[in-house]
């Protein structure tokens, strides 16, 4: 399910939005090399364990999960996307070994972010004009709008350049032509997503086929499943439910606030039950798919998934938590 893509004219064709001011062009790069410095990050091919080394404590065990190819955000504000789709397939990779992987479109992502964020702006419930979210978010959108396949669409669009949605918006005269003049402004950055895409056909049901068409309705309910997920944010003033502390979250979504020493065990917890862990450090979101322990059942190490080349690396423990500020996973 891998074939070589066509090419879009509308690839070529970008958008001038807001853009968060330690973020555009190149900010998100920067941004997720400060973090790489921060981890003390050691590079990783795909399916790679890392070099020997002399660890004190030594490893007694390793989890592991499976991993999807790396993508480039390029330079986008879409980490939070990024590592949500990665963690679904990670998850479908987990669930379905033996069966075709599954590759979920970034740029349907981009496409259903920037839709949600003008319309909102229309209906004046708010002016947030950015690419920048959470996962909660992520899944919002793919469960209103479906998601495709990697293969059926096409890869990000850099959003800076020719078409200024904002002012299209801005000089229609009404509600209706506002939504009219989003669209026309979408379609020439973006090019609408299909309706129709594929999704795998397990084995047991159908042996001979690997995918079959689908709306992108069904790819979402594949991939999302059942699950529950929830945001966890380390406090040591309150517990429970509060504000999400992302300034990117919307004022409805909510963080489960506990103590920063509970942190690695509900980690482990996730990665035991095959669900990654989608985490925050600075402004970028990275996957953690993976962990070393010593016989106490500590982490030693994390190995993490990144949304820019090399895509894969792994961190000692204590880096991760002395820096990061916010997790989502699997609610167990």
């Amino acid at each position: 399910m891998r074939p070589l893509l066509l090419s879009m004219l509308a690839c070529a064709v970008l958008c001038l939005v807001g853009v968060h001011p330690a973020r555009g062009v190149d900010g998100d790069f920067k941004e997720a090399m400060r973090v790489r410095r921060l981890l003390h990050a050691e590079e990783l091919s795909l399916g790679a364990m890392p070099r020997a080394r002399l660890q004190d404590p030594p490893v007694a065990e390793t989890v592991l999960l499976p991993v999807s190819r790396g993508f480039s955000q390029r330079s986008t504000g879409l980490c939070w996307a990024y590592a949500t789709l990665s963690a679904l397939e990670t998850i479908h990779l987990v669930r379905h070994p033996d069966e075709p992987d599954v590759e979920l479109s970034r740029r349907a992502m981009q496409y259903y972010t920037m839709e949600d964020r003008y319309r909102r702006s229309i209906k004046q419930v708010n002016t947030y004009i950015r690419e920048g979210g959470i996962v909660l978010d992520a899944l919002r959108l793919i469960q209103s709008n479906g998601i495709v396949s990697f293969d059926d669409y096409a890869d990000v669009a850099d959003a800076y350049g020719y078409a200024n949605i904002s002012g299209m918006i801005a000089g229609a005269p009404t509600f209706t032509d506002k939504i009219i003049a989003l669209y026309e402004g979408l379609d020439i950055v973006y090019a609408a997503p299909p309706t129709q895409t594929h999704v795998p056909v397990l084995a047991a049901a159908e042996p001979n086929a690997a995918f079959t068409p689908a709306d992108v309705g069904e790819l979402a309910r594949f991939v999302l499943g059942r699950d529950v997920w929830q945001s966890y944010t380390p406090s040591s003033a309150k517990t429970g439910f509060h504000a999400h502390p992302d300034p990117d979250a919307r004022w409805e979504n909510v963080s489960w606030h506990m103590p920063h020493g509970e942190f690695p065990g509900r980690i482990r917890q996730a990665l035991m039950a095959g669900f990654p862990v989608v985490i925050s450090i600075r402004n970028h979101a990275l996957l953690v798919y993976g962990a070393d322990y010593d016989a106490d059942g500590s982490p030693i190490t994390y190995y993490i998934k990144d949304s820019y080349p090399s895509y894969y690396y792994i961190t000692d423990a204590e880096y991760l938590h002395a820096n990061f500020w916010e997790m989502t996973t699997v609610k167990l």
